[in-house]
């Protein structure tokens, strides 16, 4: 079979294009048409967008073989349906893992963040936990078999936010820099509460979500879901720590239980201390405004007023783009190098040898406060934080001196 075809990639495709290649599958289902023929609609993916596709005059053969393998090699061509597009599929040959050498990791989009980066943001917010059992706590999970390996490639979601490889890091990286900015205005705060909050509420995604055939939930995500996991961890963790406050502990689980804010939302309570507020909060401030981006990014032009996109269930509107929005990322989320963005090194990872996993080793018996840890020496500290002003200052300049990078992913809306 040989590996995937020099072809074009999906993000830049127009109506009346001939297609070749080797895609991968997401959503495949057989149907009945009205002519009591089957069909097969599914969605085609590779690392830069989803676009839908269609196999007319089908079987259930044809479709078992589909629903076996990730891949399929495909000729096709591409048209316009309801103002979308869509590709009819002319020839198929499903393509197996092993035949092509591939992995489906490199036929999903993936996050324009530097791995190593998000890492050590992260390693700088755990050791700033200043409660030493509830710091040993959060590394106790960290430390499950295969986490920190699934956590370079997880997503924060199917489809919603962040939906990309290594976007659940990503979105606890910022969710971990808006707490140091809660906290700062409202010093009453407990920081330790939040920011252990932050860094648990969505770490089960990383088994609730798999990413082998596209992004899908695994069986415990369907069974149970990432907030009833995460409970779960933590009530093992702490056993093995043994020594945490059982105040502390119930407030870090009612964090991550109502951390979605309503019951319909999959929460069993709602948020009903101000550090699950303020998660709850922040959480859907990134979430709603990543989406918002990730919907302007993947717009196609409309046929009436192009600044207006497609109706979006996450935020129950049609989203309106003013002609000067640009989507851009701080300068702090570089753009990794071809060793860092390769799903294939994700994967290999040796976090036993990693300096993160030292680090946090040594955090189980340091208390280092973030004024020392998040910053250079010559900054004064914050006298309610202790975070020193140039931190703020840095990324202040992140969020309003924005660069442009052309090789931020186009995240497909499908």
């Amino acid at each position: 079979m040989g590996g995937p075809l020099d072809q074009r990639s999906l993000d830049s495709i127009t109506s009346g294009d001939r297609l070749e290649g080797i895609f991968l599958v997401a959503g495949a289902n057989l149907k009945t048409a009205r002519n009591g023929k089957f069909f097969i609609p599914m969605t085609l993916r590779d690392h830069t967008a989803g676009v839908k596709a269609v196999r007319w005059e089908s079987s259930q053969e044809e479709f078992r073989e589909i629903d076996r393998n990730p891949f399929l090699r495909i000729h096709g061509r591409v048209e316009e349906y309801q103002g979308n597009l869509q590709i009819i599929i002319d020839t198929l040959e499903p393509v197996s893992a092993s035949e092509a050498g591939l992995q489906a990791a490199e036929f999903l989009p993936r996050t324009p963040c530097d791995i190593e980066t998000l890492e050590r943001d992260l390693e700088q917010r755990i050791v700033s936990i200043k409660n030493e059992s509830l710091r040993s706590l959060v590394v106790a999970i960290l430390e499950r078999p295969g986490l920190r390996d699934q956590l370079r490639v997880s997503p924060a979601g199917k489809s919603m936010h962040h939906a990309y490889i290594g976007g659940l890091l990503e979105h606890m990286v910022s969710l971990l820099k808006l707490a140091d900015f809660v906290c700062d205005h409202y010093p009453w705060l407990d920081r330790d509460i939040l920011i252990s909050g932050v860094i648990l509420h969505d770490i089960a995604k990383t088994t609730e979500l798999g990413i082998d055939n596209g992004f899908n939930y695994t069986d415990e995500g369907q069974l149970l879901g990432h907030i009833v996991l995460c409970c779960n961890w933590i009530d093992e963790a702490s056993r093995k720590v043994g020594d945490i406050d059982r105040e502390v502990l119930l407030q870090i689980q009612h964090v991550v239980a109502s951390h979605h804010g309503q019951l319909e939302f999959g929460s069993p309570k709602k948020p009903m201390t101000a550090e699950a507020l303020a998660l709850h909060y922040i959480d859907n401030l990134d979430a709603k405004l990543m989406g918002y981006m990730e919907l302007f990014r993947s717009a196609k032009p409309g046929p009436e007023d192009s600044r207006f996109g497609s109706h979006a269930y996450m935020l129950d509107v049609r989203p309106y783009f003013p002609r000067n929005l640009d989507y851009q990322r701080p300068p702090g989320f570089t753009t990794p190098s071809s060793s860092a963005s390769s799903p294939r090194s994700m994967g290999r990872s040796n976090w036993s040898a990693s300096p993160t996993r030292a680090s946090l080793r040594r955090a189980r018996i340091a208390t280092i406060g973030p004024s020392e840890s998040m910053d250079g020496a010559g900054a004064r500290p914050n006298r309610k934080t202790g975070v020193k002003a140039s931190f703020w200052r840095s990324y202040i300049t992140q969020l309003s001196g924005f660069s442009s990078d052309e090789n931020v992913v186009h995240v497909s809306s499908i």
